[in-house]
């Protein structure tokens, strides 16, 4: 399984509703326990992420790895919502996860090959 190595975002967790309830009369509630884990939600924000190309102008994945927008789109395609990576989580330990939702970005106005601030969505998977 490949490894997320993409380290500069910032986090958020959303974790489901994960039991069944029932409301009977007079305000009473009966919730169930769930049959298995939840499957929680990680948002990954990332602010700084540049396209690079190379001196013929060919876009490359190699300088400055960790915020190249390329190199992430091409982590991206090897995955897509379906197979699973290990995400390395401050304060989790290491994920596994899979795209939640696709990949989605904007190139900045200024026309230098940097990306407007973007999320990604994960979830765990057992």
């Amino acid at each position: 399984m490949e490894t997320f190595d993409f380290p500069y975002f910032t986090w958020g967790v959303r974790y489901p509703e994960s039991s069944a309830g029932v409301k009977f009369g007079r305000g009473w509630e009966f919730t169930s326990a769930p049959k298995g884990p939840d499957q929680v939600t990680y948002v990954l924000k990332f602010e700084t992420m540049k396209f690079f190309t190379d001196g013929a102008g060919q876009v490359e994945d190699t300088t400055q790895p960790k915020i190249n927008i390329h190199r992430l789109e091409l982590f991206y395609n090897r995955h897509r919502l379906w197979k699973r990576f290990t995400l390395p989580l401050p304060g989790h330990g290491s994920l596994s996860v899979r795209f939640a939702k696709p990949l989605e970005y904007a190139v900045a106005k200024d026309g230098r090959g940097t990306v407007d601030s973007f999320q990604l969505e994960v979830i765990t998977q057992p």
